[in-house]
């Protein structure tokens, strides 16, 4: 696969796909059509670019490094199906798409994920660290699971396709990737998003505790200790330790606790507490 001659960037996270069937793999697993408006975050020198161009009516091509964006609009200028974007796809105005393929910087993962979350889309395809995704598809009670999984699978169903080797990639990263597929899944609406988000992040602090004992903790640091152990002693809850609770149990518990917290003690809104710096990395 060729490339223009370009130093790699740290920075930026730069790692670039130069396998040609790993690049014709990601693009086909994706099951375009003519209709799809599909963005590609860290489109990088086109290699995912270029396949996605003939299958699709739209390609939102975004790049943040000035030089690679150069070269996109040089690739495609007679183009009529790509968009070549110059910016931080985690904060550029986009316009609208219905799915996502490509192999973003490994450095935007966490915060892609809430893009995606507060995004219309109907699929996605993207090439994560394996580590990372590994964290995004453990189950209740293994050493993975923590509030990445609870609240990316809390609104998404995610499927591993295949491992990508760290061979595919120049310079060549740590440790392989492996691509992902993702589809939004209904959440109970009754549900507040708010409070569910503060409670994850509130007791998994103490992932290893038991339930109990990690919810004294997080309601003493909001109402103080007498008012702690009052509400904890009222609520029906598994003997679990936090990190084996499933994502029903979470959503029970936040149900339990929202009519029993004072007013002022709740979050205000599930936009503000997803844009949060610490949920911006979201954590273990």
């Amino acid at each position: 696969m060729s490339q223009t001659p370009h130093r790699p960037s740290k920075r930026l996270g730069q790692n670039f796909l130069r396998d040609e069937r790993v690049a014709n793999a990601i693009v086909s697993e994706a099951d375009l059509s003519r209709t799809d408006s599909v963005l590609e975050p860290g489109a990088g020198h086109g290699a995912i670019t270029r396949l996605l161009e003939p299958r699709v009516n739209h390609v939102i091509a975004v790049e943040k490094d000035p030089r690679l964006a150069i070269e996109l609009r040089h690739l495609f200028s007679k183009s009529q199906s790509v968009e070549v974007i110059e910016g931080d796809v985690l904060r550029t105005l986009l316009p609208d798409f219905n799915k996502a393929v490509g192999t973003p910087p490994y450095n935007i993962s966490s915060r892609l994920i809430l893009l995606l979350q507060r995004s219309q889309f109907r699929q996605a395809h993207l090439v994560f660290q394996k580590e990372f995704a590994e964290r995004l598809l453990a189950q209740p009670g293994t050493p993975d699971y923590g509030r990445l999984s609870i609240m990316t699978q809390r609104t998404m169903t995610i499927n591993p396709l295949m491992t990508v080797s760290r061979e595919s990639f120049t310079p060549r990263p740590k440790i392989d990737s492996m691509l992902v597929r993702f589809e939004p899944r209904p959440y109970r609406v009754d549900v507040d998003t708010a409070i569910f988000a503060d409670i994850v992040r509130g007791i998994f602090t103490q992932r290893r505790r038991l339930l109990r004992g990690a919810l004294l903790h997080y309601l003493r640091l909001k109402l103080g200790r007498e008012e702690a152990k009052k509400i904890v002693a009222s609520l029906d809850f598994p003997g679990s330790r936090v990190y084996e609770l499933s994502i029903t149990e979470l959503e029970e518990l936040s149900m339990q606790l929202k009519p029993l917290l004072p007013h002022e003690s709740l979050p205000s809104n599930g936009n503000n507490i997803l844009r949060r710096r610490e949920h911006a990395s979201l954590g273990r």
